[in-house]
This record gives structure tokens, sequence and C-alpha cells, in this order.
């Protein structure tokens, strides 16, 4: 770290050299030490570029929109909650340890496990009534029928023109 400055920034400069210290000893040295993170600003670069969780896909049919979730080790319909509006489809829940018992020792973790909550904006109206979720492969597959009453255009109407009085 550098000396003791004066300047207003000096705190930022030594955020960074931190940040340089990790190419130094490698990606993995401070991967499972807990790093602060000051209110939704990530404390290295790469940690900002991270896939939001959980992976979706989104297909657009010619009558649906189908999202495909990635929920690998959902055991029961209360491990997830799932909402859709006419232009928004969210899904949140909880995802607890696929695999370890009470006496195993983890050598390494990269699943995700914890809470989530994901909000993804459709690029259609949908119906919320018409909406069909099926959980298969630890894939969730979300049926959303599009809102086509919204997207059909007007009735043209005839405009009569009345005689002027006078």
């Amino acid at each position: 770290m550098s000396p003791k400055s004066n300047h207003p920034f000096e705190f930022l400069n030594q955020l960074q050299e931190l940040g340089d210290m990790r190419k130094w000893l490698g990606p993995d040295f401070l991967k499972n030490m807990p790093m602060p993170n000051f209110q939704g600003v990530p404390f290295f670069q790469d940690e900002a570029t991270a896939a939001p969780f959980p992976p979706i896909d989104l297909y657009n049919r010619s009558s649906e929109i189908v999202a495909v979730i990635a929920l690998p080790g959902l055991k029961s319909q209360g491990d997830v909650a799932l909402t859709v509006r006419p232009r928004l489809l969210r899904v949140r829940g909880q995802l607890s340890s696929y695999f370890a018992g009470a006496h195993d020792h983890v050598l390494s973790s990269e699943l995700f496990r914890g809470a989530f909550d994901r909000e993804i904006d459709l690029p259609e109206r949908v119906n919320p009534d018409g909406v069909k979720a099926v959980y298969r492969s630890g894939l969730l597959i979300v049926y959303m029928a599009k809102d086509l009453a919204r997207e059909t255009p007007g009735n043209t109407v005839a405009i009569e023109f009345a005689p002027e009085e006078g």
C-alpha cells in the first residue's frame, strides 16, 4: 500500500492496488475470503460481469413466450415462487446444498446456493392468466400465452360526415 497521503481519493488508489494483488496471487487465492461489498458496488472488477442467477433463456413463439430457467436442486414447490405480469417475469426462491452431508468436507464450491430473486422484462405483453410452469431435469419451463387481444389493431370505424346546418 502507498504511504499515507492527504489526497482525498488516495483510499480508492489503495483499493486498486488490492485488485492488482489478486492478479499476482492468482484468481483463486481470494476466492473464498469474504470481501466487502459497498452498497452493491463490487470490490473486484470481474464481479460486475458475473452472470445473474438464475440463468434464463427466452423464446418468442407465435402465440407464446417461453422462459427456460436453470434451477438445479429444487425439491418442492415451496423452494421457488413465480410471478408473471403482462410485461414482467419474476422468479425467486431458495436453493440449499445439493449434495454435502453433515460430515462432508467441501473441497471446492462453485454451485449457487442461497436466496435468489430475478426479474426479466418480457419483449411482448403476456396474459398472466395464461401461464403454465413445469419443473423437469433441473429446468423450470414457463409457458406464457401472449396477450393477442392487445396486439391486434382495433376495427376501422367509418366516420359519417353530417351536412352542415345553416
